[in-house]
């Protein structure tokens, strides 16, 4: 039934890592994996080392996981690692481009005394900072989410967020949007309507097509704790009904 529905689960310890410039890449949801909206990625970036990258026509939003660092943005983003261990980041990106499209970053402008309107004119979109600490939880039922990055920020095709879930199983739902789940803590099951599909743990991703009922199954003792991306834009507690 997973393939059917072409829904997937993978394990982060099983993907690919590619070598880039100052550290390495997974790719966790393209379009090969089937997707159609958005796209996700886990980058580590060794200590004492950077690592860039610039493309066009895409929305970009990225979550620390671990490590200290910086992310500068002016039509090119650098993630700089200033910690003793790699600063490991998960991104994701709306809509689909290929991957071949993303290139090495190339030396960034001197922006130094252009007034911002002139830059909001030229379109050079500066980057917005989310402390996730800062974002009041919306309750939904016993699980709860902060939505992180959305329209409210300026993204307009995808939304990313944390969520976290309690001991147990929340009914099948489907959204009306595509949507990817990084697990960053705890561990539990993922159900594709009424199969059991595969086990979560840290470093688990899950896509989930648009209309594809699931739900995640926390058999922990402690919450579990996800990040999750989704596009075309909105709410996570956006679904789909049954019709009559």
């Amino acid at each position: 039934m997973l393939e059917q529905h072409r829904a997937r689960l993978r394990q982060e310890r099983d993907i690919e890592r590619r070598a880039i410039d100052g550290g390495t890449i997974q790719w966790l949801v393209d379009r090969e994996l089937g997707a159609e909206h958005l796209m996700a990625y886990r980058l580590a970036v060794d200590p004492d080392s950077a690592t860039g990258h610039v493309h066009a026509g895409a929305e970009e939003a990225l979550y620390v996981v671990e490590g200290d660092g910086e992310v500068r943005v002016e039509h090119i983003a650098h993630s700089v690692n200033t910690g003793a261990t790699p600063l490991v980041v998960v991104g994701a990106m709306a809509p689909l481009i290929e991957v071949n499209d993303i290139h090495p970053a190339m030396p960034p402008l001197d922006l130094r005394g252009v007034r911002r309107t002139a830059l909001e004119e030229a379109g050079v979109m500066t980057p917005t900072m989310i402390d996730e600490r800062l974002i009041k939880p919306t309750l939904m039922g016993e699980r709860s989410f902060r939505v992180l990055v959305g329209p409210q920020v300026g993204c307009l095709r995808m939304t990313l967020f944390t969520g976290i879930i309690p001991t147990g199983r929340a009914p099948l739902h489907a959204h009306p949007h595509e949507e990817i789940v990084y697990i960053l803590a705890g561990h539990g099951r993922l159900w594709i309507e009424d199969d059991q599909v595969g086990q979560l743990r840290r470093g688990s991703v899950v896509f989930v097509p648009v209309g594809v009922r699931h739900t995640l199954e926390n058999i922990g003792a402690d919450d579990m704790k996800v990040l999750g991306a989704f596009s075309p834009a909105g709410s996570p507690e956006a679904k789909l009904t049954t019709s009559s």
